[in-house]
């Protein structure tokens, strides 16, 4: 969930022209075997990270009541392929989310980080498509892989299944394979029951690949400015969350949104580098700033002096969320989810319904 970036227009004619090489079908079907799903209920999701889950498992006891999901990222790959659950998935498992006394469905969040020898060597490779590309090459490869993956669900206490898999659109071969297992992976969780919710970029060619019906498409609408960019600036303003709801619209559905919460400091001779919301605001206060509201984003922002020169600092909070929301209802979607939970000043004045 970290960069954005750019896919030209050529995607299909590059996919068109290489599979031809090869002798394979670009024609997924437009509806898979899957039974057709009934009218999606609206998903209200957030996600607790395996790096920082006691402060966002206590937080997502405190907005329980406005959730539909909580979905734990601690999901990567080792060298081989194999996935492993990090962090304190075991505490997780024994957490019991309610909504107005209905259970909160609890998903499992798996990634394409790749860490070659084990989670206990800090080597990592972050978005690895190479070990990818292996495991979708094949109609075997893709179905153990799809088996793997449900069966990592076994004992985590998660009943559903979350895919973030990224950097995927680089590459045709890659984009259609990756398309394809989808299709393979949908039928074999509809098989054991499982919800599936896929993750995606918000370089996703929603135009350009026809994707499976099943599964929760979920579109990031966040990073247009980062750690991956020079210039500061806020996770998302206005025009860019149209643009992602545009994209949004043309998934299968149910189709949802996800949001950010906390920003980003850019320091001179510093790489960039993400902070929460408190840690903004504790910057702020430290440099004796006061924050103001950008109009195009409802972000806030300041800049301030620091030992080495200026820092710029972009950030959400509750207002900002709120009306990115706000936009997302006024254009029709089937869930908001917020990425994440974790070092968040307010989080109950992220919900309307928890304001006090």
């Amino acid at each position: 969930m970290k960069k954005i970036m750019k896919i030209g227009g050529g995607l299909l004619l590059g996919l068109a022209l290489g599979a031809g090489a090869v002798g394979i079908s670009l024609l997924p079907p437009r509806i898979t075997a899957a039974r057709p799903r009934s009218q999606p209920v609206f998903d209200s999701g957030a996600w607790v990270v395996s790096w920082d889950f006691p402060e966002g498992n206590r937080e997502a006891r405190m907005i329980q009541s406005q959730l539909n999901s909580v979905s734990y990222f601690g999901g990567v790959l080792d060298g081989q392929g194999k996935i492993l659950v990090t962090g304190p998935w075991r505490t997780f498992r024994g957490e019991q989310f309610t909504r107005f006394r209905a259970p909160v469905r609890k998903y499992l969040t798996v990634t394409n980080d790749v860490y070659p020898y084990g989670v206990k060597v800090k080597e990592k490779k972050p978005k690895d498509t190479e070990l990818l590309d292996g495991l979708l090459a094949t109609p075997e490869s893709r179905k153990a892989h799809g088996e793997a993956l449900l069966q990592a669900l076994k004992g985590t206490g998660c009943s559903g299944l979350e895919i973030d898999y990224e950097q995927v659109w680089k590459n045709p071969f890659t984009a259609y394979r990756y398309v394809k297992f989808l299709q393979e992976l949908n039928l074999q969780a509809e098989e054991k029951k499982v919800p599936l919710r896929v993750i995606l970029e918000p370089d996703v060619p929603a135009n350009s690949l026809i994707f499976p019906e099943g599964p929760e498409y979920v579109i990031m609408a966040y990073n247009l400015y980062g750690t991956h960019s020079s210039t500061p600036g806020p996770k998302a303003d206005m025009a860019f969350v149209d643009r992602m709801l545009d994209k949004v619209a043309r998934m299968p559905r149910p189709h949802s949104i996800a949001f950010a919460t906390g920003g980003c400091v850019w320091e001179p001779g510093q790489p960039p580098r993400f902070v929460t919301e408190k840690e903004a605001r504790a910057l702020a206060a430290k440099t004796g700033k006061k924050p103001e509201r950008d109009e195009k984003s409802q972000a806030l922002h300041f800049a301030a002096k620091n030992g080495k020169g200026s820092l710029e600092c972009w950030y959400a909070d509750g207002e900002t969320l709120k009306a990115w929301k706000h936009r997302a209802l006024e254009k029709g979607v089937d869930g908001i989810s917020v990425w994440r939970l974790g070092g968040n000043e307010k989080i109950r004045s992220y919900y309307p319904g928890l304001e006090e």
